[in-house]
């Protein structure tokens, strides 16, 4: 049975709405509506209230504004037509987590005439005494949820400086008992093969090609504690993402909420290997839609006055001769002629500029 904490009913024809709400979070600790809803009806019971209707939020956060959750903006369109005096709830956080978002479910409730009450909180906006206390416990309500959301996220960044591995495992990797990270080979050796190869030239798409002609399974996802489920095909991105991932030349990177956390795991490929073959894919984006016959010096050095573009080399072979030019990309999608302008954008001689420059 409720106690009673000096905010009882101003009349006997009082007519009372109560709200419940409980967070996904809060559910898996066994804290349910039924809970809250079982008290708030002894309650009304033991002060007299007439209860106008209930209205219940499952798996809806504190930190989401009333006005946007699916009971919580019925119960206000119901206080705007006058159909209860009193907002009754559990506990002042079952309104809201953050200062804002109870005070701002406050002021809409006021514009509707509307008091808000706590049945286990000395709370009741209908005095100015108890609009002081809501004040102050609202802002206490919120430095919980902060104080608590501070300590789970540094216990997670201990932990992962520990080892704890959160996710999906890299490739080529998988956890050992005691949480640190173990050399699965044949997928390392695969790992190895693929940035030795982009390191002297090949492309991502030839890697992928490659992969999937020999059959090789792709890297698809792991979990800790589960078998590999392999991806269908190898992809540009896939080999893109093997070729920069850390964790490869003994560095595995974690980003977490403060920030990236670095930890040391078992080397798979030396790190000046790996950097040429990060620094070979940069220059490979130079060369988008293929390799020049020659290398552009002043390629994206150059800037359009027109439509501020950066201008790229482009080479055109015409009589058995090569032209070379230098061109934004909005002349360059159009048709190769040297002494037309296209679009506004001028086309410029390379060999006449460079020599210039």
């Amino acid at each position: 049975m409720p106690s009673t904490n000096g905010h009882g009913p101003k009349s006997e024809a009082e007519r009372v709405a109560l709200y419940l709400r409980v967070s996904s979070e809060e559910q898996k600790t066994k804290e349910t509506i039924e809970t809250q809803d079982d008290f708030l009806k002894e309650y009304c019971k033991l002060y007299r209230h007439r209860v106008a209707n209930i209205y219940k939020d499952a798996a809806v956060s504190g930190t989401v504004p009333l006005h946007e959750r699916p009971a919580g903006r019925e119960l206000l369109e119901d206080a705007r037509v006058e159909k209860f005096d009193v907002v009754l709830a559990y506990k002042l956080d079952r309104i809201g987590r953050t200062l804002l978002v109870v005070v701002d479910a406050h002021d809409r409730l006021m514009e509707s005439g509307v008091a808000l009450r706590s049945a286990t909180e000395p709370i009741d906006t209908s005095t100015p005494a108890g609009r002081l206390i809501f004040q102050m416990l609202a802002s206490f309500a919120e430095f919980e949820k902060e104080t608590i959301n501070e300590r789970t996220r540094d216990g997670k960044n201990r932990a992962y400086r520990k080892g704890v591995q959160p996710g999906v495992i890299p490739y080529g990797y998988d956890i050992a008992e005691d949480g640190s990270f173990v050399v699965v080979e044949e997928e390392a050796q695969v790992a190895r093969t693929i940035i030795d190869n982009v390191a002297q030239g090949a492309t991502l798409f030839v890697e992928a090609k490659r992969l999937n002609l020999e059959g090789v399974p792709s890297p698809g996802k792991k979990y800790r504690g589960r078998p590999r489920q392999h991806g269908t095909t190898w992809t540009p991105m896939a080999i893109s993402r093997i070729v920069g991932r850390k964790a490869y030349s003994g560095t595995h990177v974690i980003h977490s909420s403060t920030g990236e956390i670095e930890r040391d795991v078992p080397v798979i490929v030396p790190k000046d290997l790996q950097e040429t073959a990060i620094a070979r894919l940069g220059n490979n984006k130079r060369y988008s839609g293929g390799r020049p016959v020659r290398k552009y010096l002043l390629r994206g050095l150059i800037k359009c006055d027109k439509c501020g573009w950066n201008y790229s080399g482009l080479s055109r072979k015409r009589e058995d001769r090569y032209h070379f030019k230098y061109t934004c990309p909005v002349s360059s999608s159009r048709r190769f002629d040297p002494h037309v302008r296209r679009g506004g954008c001028p086309w410029l001689d390379a060999l006449w500029l460079e020599d210039l420059v």
